[in-house]
């Protein structure tokens, strides 16, 4: 599933990524530097917040918001659902350690073009956390699970009740 982001939430996602760099500096927190093939943390940080607004459109989900020290594993919810947006430029949903997986649910995006985002696939903590595995991307070893042994975000909505995406109900995917 691609999803098309408004121009508004383009100017949304750099804001909220700048903002959240910018505050924790100004906190005295160093950001980490080393992930998704290195881009700036404010970089990471907009990607982030477009992926998670491609999820929350694609779905009618509340839009993401802003955390400064941590969203502690959550960026999203259905219902009493909790979703952690992870974007790939490697093709796996990575986690630190196990204990990162603190939402119900993952879903892994990739960033197609500067304003168009793949929903790639979806999986629960309870499978993850049984079927991960162990890869190094030259950053020391992280839990990993290859797009391909991911569920199929068409799933979703059968297996956790999630809301029709836009496709299913027939509507554009431009997010508003």
């Amino acid at each position: 599933m691609i999803v098309t982001l408004s121009r508004r939430d383009m100017h949304a996602s750099l804001m909220m990524g700048n903002d959240t760099v910018a505050i924790c500096r100004a906190l005295g927190f160093t950001p980490r530097e080393e992930v998704m093939g290195g881009l700036t943390r404010e970089e990471q940080n907009v990607i982030g917040f477009k992926t998670e607004f491609a999820v929350a459109r694609a779905f009618g989900l509340h839009p993401p918001v802003m955390s400064i020290i941590s969203d502690y594993g959550v960026d999203l919810w259905w219902n009493d659902i909790s979703v952690d947006v992870k974007s790939t430029t490697t093709g796996y949903l990575i986690f630190d350690i196990p204990e990162q997986f603190r939402a119900d649910v993952a879903i892994l995006t990739s960033l197609v073009e500067n304003d168009r985002v793949e929903i790639v696939g979806w999986i629960s903590r309870d499978q993850f956390l049984a079927e991960h595995e162990i890869k190094d991307f030259k950053y020391g070893p992280r839990c990993v699970m290859h797009k391909d042994k991911l569920q199929p975000i068409s799933d979703i909505k059968a297996q956790l009740g999630f809301p029709k995406s836009a496709i299913e109900l027939n509507q554009s995917i431009r997010t508003a």
